[in-house]
């Protein structure tokens, strides 16, 4: 056994059994580090700030992170891998949200206007506004971006872009009710407070799975938000680490979906199951490849995701978070090399 090493991931379904002990990372002592969440109740938003623990303090060896961030740092040379861990995937059309006095009635309408976002390198905001200009034809250029958060852009997409951050202390949910900002896109829903005080509506619709499944059927995008950053050193030092953790989370994701677990308490995982849940049986069965042929959404290979991958690749240096296109090797080792 090896030295022990620190992993620090959010509690899905498909990362429970990990967590919990259940399954194990073979021939590697991991201590798993506990999600924050309260005694009651969930926790709105700590992927971030674990990512900043994890770049600025170095607080694990083995860390969840967001497509974007990842991207970010290795921009700014931090040596980071990935293995193709994808547990958490989100379609966006749900999350891009409009004050109704605005009159924003279609995306096109967002010309010239005030949309918040937590910071530019959130991935569910990367794939909002991939989705917005490939999508509807919106001109990101258009827009005024209202942040919480400021993060490095390539030059020449910083020139163009209006980026404006926000005042400390101040929550974007807050400036959308009293109509500081015009729209607002977010990972997960907005609180019915912030929602009914400015008669916030979903820009796309109240309900669009059929959207989001059509767009699937067309692209083949079931957009990934996080995957499994390990410290390049620590892959270097641990002989076979880095397959053995991409083969423990094989095990833990099949045993989460053998059903029988719990609900999950943290709301960006309780969000995609009650999402599941929502489907029709023959919008699962696109998603899912119906009785004939069976796949899981939830594949974690580069040769059936590499198409998603690059797609996010291509969108980050659209949006100015890459200094180059990068490529899926240049982020992901492959399990066993």
């Amino acid at each position: 056994m090896q030295p022990r090493l620190t992993l620090s991931c959010g509690e899905y379904k498909r990362t429970r059994a990990l967590l919990d002990g259940r399954v194990t990372v073979a021939g590697h002592d991991i201590e798993v580090v506990a999600d924050p969440f309260p005694p009651a109740g969930i926790l709105g938003d700590y992927q971030y700030p674990r990512t900043l623990r994890m770049l600025d303090e170095r607080a694990f060896d083995i860390c969840e992170m967001g497509m974007a961030p990842l991207v970010t740092a290795r921009s700014q040379g931090v040596p980071l891998v990935a293995i193709p861990v994808f547990h958490y995937r989100r379609f966006r059309h749900p999350y891009i949200f409009c004050r109704g006095a605005a009159g924003i009635e279609k995306p096109a309408d967002l010309a010239g206007r005030r949309v918040g976002v937590r910071r530019l390198n959130l991935s569910a905001g990367l794939w909002a506004r991939a989705l917005l200009t490939h999508d509807y034809g919106v001109d990101l250029d258009d827009i005024t971006w209202v942040v919480t958060v400021d993060v490095p852009l390539r030059d020449e997409v910083r020139d163009r872009l209006d980026v404006e951050l926000v005042r400390p202390g101040e929550n974007l949910e807050e400036l959308l009710a009293r109509g500081e900002i015009d729209a607002m896109i977010e990972a997960s829903s907005l609180s019915a407070e912030a929602r009914e005080a400015a008669g916030v509506r979903r820009l796309l619709g109240e309900d669009t799975r059929q959207l989001e499944v059509d767009y699937y059927a067309r692209t083949g995008f079931f957009p990934i938000m996080h995957t499994i950053a390990v410290w390049r050193d620590v892959a270097e030092r641990h002989e076979g680490l880095c397959r053995a953790l991409y083969d423990a989370f094989l095990r833990a994701r099949a045993v989460g979906n053998r059903g029988g677990e719990p609900n999950s308490r943290y709301v960006l995982a309780s969000e995609e199951e009650g999402w599941w849940d929502s489907l029709t049986p023959e919008q699962a069965d696109i998603l899912c490849g119906g009785p004939g042929r069976p796949r899981d959404p939830w594949s974690y290979s580069l040769d059936e995701d590499g198409k998603t991958v690059e797609a996010f690749l291509e969108y980050a240096y659209e949006q100015g978070l890459t200094p180059e296109r990068y490529r899926t090797d240049d982020l992901f080792v492959v399990p066993g090399e």
